[in-house]
């Protein structure tokens, strides 16, 4: 694990260029413009999380499964990702209230890349830590787990025409989970997905992002109490800064 945490740290501190300058003849200052796949937006989406408890034998106070809808923010630029969900009565959660917080370290690898750079093929490498409350109303009866994980998989990245870019995402995750207190508590899984539409120019040079996100996780924690897996699709809308 130390070994490949170490490979991920070097990928990711290669340079993320954001932005390629390009020069006019008639004008010697540089005029700055967004590579494809490069935005920074910001957003707020809507969540339905499935949590499920995979032994069958737990009694109700031990049981935090929910099928419910998730308020979802999230702040995604080249390197980092940001993101919190929050759950409870008023996004219609009856039994439970849910609270996560992420954060994403990222470098995307160029495989493939067309020569006009209209479409980009790349490996991402990525390191992943959040915090996962789930805790029952009127009880001080939660499950709690922090993770760190490693990742890979594909990235896509096409721009349609001189206003619409297209990028899609895939990444299976390893790593483990602790709750409050210990530092190894057991295995996470996760598997995640994201589409974006990013329309350019729609408020100003403000572009207009819409997203869908898909998120699996496995939680094997020792025991069987904590045994959850939790399924999710969200759909969003953002803006570009």
């Amino acid at each position: 694990m130390k070994e490949l945490i170490s490979f991920a740290l070097i990928l990711l501190a290669f340079p993320l260029s954001g932005f390629a300058q390009m020069f006019s003849v008639d004008d010697s200052s540089p005029v700055r413009q967004q590579l494809l796949g490069t935005e920074t937006t910001i957003s707020i989406g809507w969540e339905i999380g499935e949590f499920d408890n995979r032994n069958s034998n737990l009694i109700d106070i031990d049981d935090y499964s929910f099928d419910d809808g998730i308020l979802r923010f999230r702040l995604e630029s080249p390197g980092i990702d940001i993101g919190l969900g929050l759950g409870g009565s008023v996004t219609g959660m009856n039994n439970n209230s849910y609270v996560n917080i992420a954060g994403r370290l990222h470098n995307n690898l160029n495989i493939y890349s067309s020569e006009e750079r209209n479409f980009l093929l790349q490996l991402p490498i990525q390191i992943t830590t959040d915090l996962k409350r789930v805790q029952q109303n009127n009880t001080d009866s939660e499950f709690q787990q922090s993770s760190f994980i490693v990742g890979s998989g594909i990235r896509t990245a096409a721009r349609l025409s001189e206003r619409f870019d297209f990028t899609l995402k895939a990444t299976p995750n390893y790593g483990f989970s602790f709750s409050q207190g210990s530092l190894f508590g057991g295995n996470l899984f996760r598997f995640d997905g994201a589409t974006q539409l990013l329309i350019k120019n729609v408020i100003g040079q403000r572009g207009i992002a819409l997203g869908y996100h898909f998120d699996f996780r496995r939680y094997d924690i020792d025991g069987d109490q904590n045994d959850y897996d939790y399924t999710s699709h969200s759909i969003s809308i953002g803006i570009t800064l």
